[in-house]
């Protein structure tokens, strides 16, 4: 079997969406990523004053004590397992964004108590920031951010590693605060007009097929029951009018006539479905017949017999037991089944078999000649899926994750074997 995805494959569609959503998760990382760690190390190997003199920058303790110059920052093993720990805990922000924002952030003073901070140390910080304000705990982010201003650009006083508490520094870490929370909420305040224009749209989408729906149900109450109606009509009128008509013409009008009658009455059941929308039943042909189910297979085929159809049902299990979607899919399977005998082999005999386990429900509808083929076998026209019946039983199956088999025997006849599983899953009642 051919297992190459297609666009119209929906294992296709979810492989896509997991690959995107590895992406977001572990991609937009990768930038940031690189952003911490080398360009810290590269800031951490630059020269910061102009090298000599009492008027060189950088700070005190890294100065020569003989020259003044000032020497790189030494990044040690402690201080280069904080820079990674920090962006290491980034794909799973999405996840547990609190948690994340309190390792990203602990990482973070603890580098900036190990060395001087210099470079951009705080990239790994603010996006999990940025993550959390997005996810909606603001004032864990305000929490986070205040004592990151609070701490960053006084560590090197407070240890000892400066004599003054350098301002600069401080408006510096005050603004990278700031401007990430309010970037953030601009991003969040965007996210939302997105989602709600597309949740209009699918508002839209969604009266358009309810208005398409309530089109289709009056089109086929105008043209199809009114056809029924007069069907039904006329063959009431002929067995009224017709006393003296042979037995077996009267039989072919009366069942004719309740035929007719019982598809009407589905017929409305169908476009009072059509015509509920949201939960809004058309109350005027609300429900007017039950769904038709695997109960009503006897009367199926003693349809099939009154048509002159020699059939032959064996059901195997607790009827009840199938109930929803699987239990009107199966019904119409055996329909469509008995149908296309009636109309492309009327002279054969046909079996419906079927068996409901604790799991699935076995259906089988095969038909044979009544009477062994003694012409030439090439000269019979065989029985083959020249409509829509096929597609649409296979469909059916489909529709509960269920299977069909359809094809001609070995005898002249013709076979179709569905295997269903007994609870299926409602679309609508999923909805």
């Amino acid at each position: 079997m051919d297992t190459t995805p297609t666009l119209a494959d929906p294992a296709s569609d979810d492989t896509r969406w997991v690959g995107r959503r590895r992406f977001a998760r572990v991609g937009r990382v990768l930038p940031v990523a690189f952003l911490q760690i080398v360009g810290t190390l590269l800031a951490s190997r630059v020269l910061v004053g102009p090298g000599v003199g009492t008027g060189s920058a950088g700070p005190p303790w890294a100065r020569h004590a003989f020259t003044g110059a000032v020497d790189p920052v030494h990044l040690g093993p402690l201080a280069i397992g904080f820079l990674v720990a920090g962006v290491v805990v980034l794909p799973w922000r999405w996840r547990w964004p609190r948690s994340v924002l309190l390792l990203t952030l602990a990482t973070t003073i603890g580098y900036a108590l190990v060395v001087s901070p210099r470079g951009p140390f705080v990239a790994a910080l603010t996006m999990a920031l940025a993550n959390a304000w997005l996810r909606g705990h603001r004032w864990w982010v305000v929490a986070s951010a205040g004592l990151a201003v609070v701490v960053l650009p006084t560590a090197d006083a407070v240890l000892g590693r400066s004599s003054v508490l350098d301002l600069s520094a401080v408006l510096l870490c005050i603004a990278w605060a700031t401007v990430t929370i309010a970037v953030s909420e601009l991003v969040r305040v965007r996210l939302e007009r997105v989602a709600e224009r597309r949740r209009q749209r699918a508002e839209a989408d969604r009266r358009r097929a309810a208005d398409e729906r309530v089109r289709i149900a009056r089109e086929l109450h105008d043209s199809v029951a009114h056809s029924m109606s007069l069907i039904n009509l006329q063959a009431g009128v002929a067995l009224h009018l017709g006393a003296d008509l042979p037995d077996q013409t009267r039989d072919s009008l009366a069942n004719i006539r309740d035929s007719s009658r019982e598809a009407l009455v589905e017929l409305r059941t169908i476009l009072g479905v059509l015509r509920s929308v949201d939960g809004a039943p058309d109350r005027e042909g609300a429900e007017r017949a039950p769904t038709a189910g695997l109960d009503r297979v006897a009367d199926l085929v003693e349809r099939a017999r009154a048509a002159g159809v020699d059939v032959t049902l064996a059901v195997d299990g607790d009827r009840s037991a199938v109930h929803g979607i699987t239990d009107r899919n199966a019904f119409r399977i055996v329909q469509e089944s008995v149908t296309n005998v009636m109309k492309h082999a009327p002279g054969h005999r046909a079996d419906v078999t079927i068996s409901i386990g604790p799991d699935v429900v076995d259906l089988v509808v095969a038909d044979r000649p009544s009477q062994p083929r003694v012409a030439d076998v090439g000269s019979t026209e065989p029985l083959a899926p020249t409509g829509n019946g096929i597609i649409g039983m296979r469909e059916r199956a489909n529709a509960v994750d269920g299977t069909l088999s359809a094809g001609p025997t070995t005898d002249g006849g013709w076979r179709v074997a569905a295997r269903l599983p007994v609870v299926g899953t409602d679309p609508e009642d999923a909805r």
